[in-house]
């Protein structure tokens, strides 16, 4: 399943800062557009000659590996995580 919220963390200068957002409305704002472009992808992998259902197949995959993602970067005293669920 595709990631439908993401946490991001943020240490700094002793303060602490956490945001929630809602990656599933990211994906809706995006799916008008995706369904636009849908039938120009479909018509690239044909004249690329790629297989169009295993070219959405694998952005979908792409996509729910996402999921459970973890990151972690610090430099100094600062700190940002970011985790995806």
């Amino acid at each position: 399943m595709i990631p439908l919220f993401a946490v991001v963390r943020v240490h700094a200068d002793g303060r602490r800062f956490g945001l929630w957002l809602p990656l599933f409305l990211a994906w809706l704002l995006l799916l008008p557009l995706l369904l636009v472009l849908l039938p120009f992808v479909v018509i690239g992998c044909l004249v690329a000659r790629m297989n169009p259902l295993r070219l959405l197949k694998t952005v979908w995959q792409l996509l729910a590996g996402l999921s459970g993602t973890n990151v972690d970067v610090q430099y100094g005293e600062r700190q940002v995580q970011v985790r995806m669920f």
